[in-house]
């Protein structure tokens, strides 16, 4: 994608509708999640693809996130087809990823997740689990983690959220952070 045109927030560009009409997400989007579309089946393999080629592979680049996110990615694809039992690394991240792209962009990010709340634990979980991952996970990946958990511990007026978080932190570390 070509950086011209207007100047975003915190000096990244957005693109234009002409870069966001050709570019391979958005054909990708129109396939399998855009709205007031007919679709085909969920295939896991395309958020594997997505994630390795457009996320990891160009260092979550704003540009690709912002187009994932224009294109409501969480919303019509990752979220409604995670299954805690089956998710891969890379659906689990996508997700992670686009949440914190909601934060970034002062989109409330969380209501989502009230669609499907039986399944919030096993994808908090799983994010866990990969923070503790050491060999096949990135720096990168790590600090995109850290960043959801930060989110997550600031957003203690969620209950989907409040239910996981609390379960991290000891009584006695509470009571001192409680006024």
């Amino acid at each position: 994608m070509v950086k011209e045109k207007g100047k975003g927030r915190r000096g990244g560009f957005a693109p234009t509708v002409q870069q966001i009409n050709a570019d391979i997400l958005t054909q990708v989007a129109n396939t399998y999640w855009a709205p007031h579309r007919n679709h085909l089946p969920y295939d896991p393999k395309v958020i594997d693809k997505i994630y390795e080629k457009d996320l990891l592979g160009c260092s979550f680049s704003i540009q690709r996130v912002m187009l994932l996110e224009f294109s409501q990615y969480l919303e019509n694809y990752l979220w409604p087809n995670f299954n805690a039992d089956q998710a891969s690394l890379a659906h689990t991240m996508s997700i992670v990823v686009m949440v914190n792209e909601k934060f970034r962009e002062s989109v409330p990010p969380w209501e989502i997740f009230k669609s499907k709340p039986e399944q919030f634990p096993g994808f908090f979980r799983h994010v866990l689990d990969i923070s503790l991952l050491e060999e096949s996970v990135t720096i990168k990946e790590k600090v995109v983690i850290l960043r959801f958990l930060i989110h997550c511990f600031s957003s203690l007026e969620t209950d989907v959220i409040r239910e996981q978080v609390q379960q991290l932190v000891s009584l006695p570390m509470w009571s001192c952070l409680l006024p």
